[in-house]
């Protein structure tokens, strides 16, 4: 992720509060010349930082939810989710400083730069590995074994990684050299990962909603952590700010996310012919012990038990299936009618969500962020993302491409260790890798993260083709032929 010649001085992080928080007369270190035209803000210039980078590009080869069949209509892929993001993390943005009240409290709170936002936005996806979700899931669990890297790893966490080390943009300093600002608002889990498994590990990722929250998902490794507590230092100068807690830019950005997520991949399934609606509206006609509606109410009573209720999640149910019916029970045929009808019930969703966004001076749950969904909207939208989760994730047909991207991960992992442990061979290894490890190996840690970070710049395309070089198998016709 670095050039190998290791004389880049140490990531200079640029102080740059946020909005109207600049009235904490933070110092704000220039990162290095500018031209006299660059009228740009140091948030803008972040901004453009991540929209130029090779990491921003890669995520048009890089799954979002699934990898798309090749005779299904097209999907969104990690750009241009994160382009929607993008829209819809900025207008919540825009809505919260128009509004009096609301501008009130985000002063008191740190204040918003929209520019952050927009810039946390861009980057939020950078880390993900190749293959999506079950990507993230195999290298956390190989990371853990094969490597010994404690805290494994995470998408969130990568990306804190990206920005701050892993993109190459000058030889003058490491990575994209982003403003605290924005590497505070990329942070939607900003802690640590406990590498320690507990005896009860199984039974506390079950029941313990604390444990939960530290160990599914988190934002900094521990070789990042010194410049991520330094990054939020500016955030001790709020009064009354809670610790292990999103920044206002933050906030909106998952908040963005996760509407994105829910409306977006919804209505990308239901017109690529995936999602089954009237098998979404038998589940949802049931509450039997194993049925999606009872776990979602269990999990998200373990983990939100003083903001979930079980009278709103009722209702949450009615108005989902409600919207279902109307918009989307209809047979998919493809037709004009068809796709204007989900477009139009898309849009219609993301606006309503985006006014259901609030502020508050207390946080909306324990650990939870000052800026999120009231109520009624979030269980509407907790309920969206199961259905995404269980109707189109845990399909059969994706199950068996998962499986085969699951292997081409593990073994890939396997082939690169036992390339960079080979002293003969060593100087042959792709030159980014090498030289990753010849700048990290100085310092005494654990270079086999350096691979994880290899595969991370690595789109779903250039994975395949790097498995089928370094397997010596000969390429399908298409990557689905391997797993058939």
């Amino acid at each position: 992720m670095t050039k190998g010649d290791g004389h880049r001085p140490e990531h200079e992080l640029v102080r740059l509060t946020s909005g109207d928080a600049r009235r904490h007369a933070r110092l704000v270190v220039p990162r290095h010349a500018r031209g006299a035209q660059d009228t740009r803000s140091e948030a803008r210039r972040d901004r453009d930082r991540i929209l130029y980078s090779v990491a921003w590009r890669r995520l048009g080869g890089v799954t979002q939810v699934v990898t798309p069949f090749e005779d299904m209509a097209l999907m969104h892929n990690r750009l241009t989710h994160s382009e929607k993001v993008v829209q819809v993390a900025r207008s919540i943005a825009e809505r919260l400083l128009h509004d009096k009240p609301a501008r009130e409290l985000v002063v008191r709170l740190g204040g918003i730069d929209a520019d952050v936002v927009e810039a946390a936005a861009l980057a939020h996806d950078l880390g993900h590995p190749p293959f999506g979700h079950i990507g993230e899931i195999t290298l956390d669990k190989v990371a853990r074994g094969l490597l010994r890297l404690p805290d494994g790893f995470e998408g969130n966490a990568q990306t804190f990684r990206t920005v701050l080390i892993g993109e190459t943009r000058s030889n003058d300093y490491h990575g994209l050299n982003l403003t605290c600002a924005t590497l505070v608002a990329i942070a939607k889990y900003p802690w640590q990962r406990d590498p320690t498994l507990k005896d009860d590990h199984r039974a506390k990722l079950r029941n313990d909603a604390n444990y939960r929250r530290r160990w599914r998902k988190f934002s900094v490794y521990r070789s990042e952590k010194a410049a991520f507590d330094e990054a939020r230092e500016f955030l001790d100068d709020i009064e009354g700010f809670l610790p292990d807690t999103q920044s206002l830019e933050a906030s909106i950005m998952d908040v963005a996310d996760d509407i994105t997520y829910a409306i977006h991949d919804l209505e990308d399934f239901y017109l690529a012919g995936i999602l089954d609606v009237r098998a979404v509206l038998d589940e949802l006609r049931l509450d039997e012990d194993d049925g999606l509606l009872r776990k979602l109410r269990d999990r998200l009573g373990i983990d939100y038990p003083d903001y979930f209720s079980e009278d709103l999640f009722a209702k949450a149910v009615r108005v989902v299936k409600d919207e279902l019916k109307a918009s989307f029970s209809a047979k998919n045929d493809g037709g004009v009618q068809t796709v204007g009808r989900a477009r139009s019930a898309g849009s219609k969703l993301i606006g309503k969500y985006i006014n259901s966004v609030e502020i508050s001076d207390d946080v909306f749950w324990k650990h939870g962020p000052y800026i999120a969904l009231d109520a009624e909207a979030w269980h509407e939208v907790q309920l969206l993302k199961e259905i995404t989760k269980n109707f189109v994730i845990k399909r059969p047909d994706i199950a068996l491409l998962q499986r085969g991207q699951q292997r081409i991960l593990r073994e890939l992992v396997k082939y690169l260790l036992r390339w960079k442990n080979s002293n003969a061979d060593f100087k042959r290894l792709p030159r980014r890798l090498r030289d990753e490890i010849t700048t990290y190996a100085p310092s005494g840690g654990n270079t086999n993260r350096c691979i994880l970070d290899y595969l991370c710049t690595l789109t779903d395309g250039q994975c395949y083709a790097l498995y089928y070089k370094l397997s010596g198998s000969r390429p399908a016709a298409s990557p689905m032929d391997l797993f058939l």
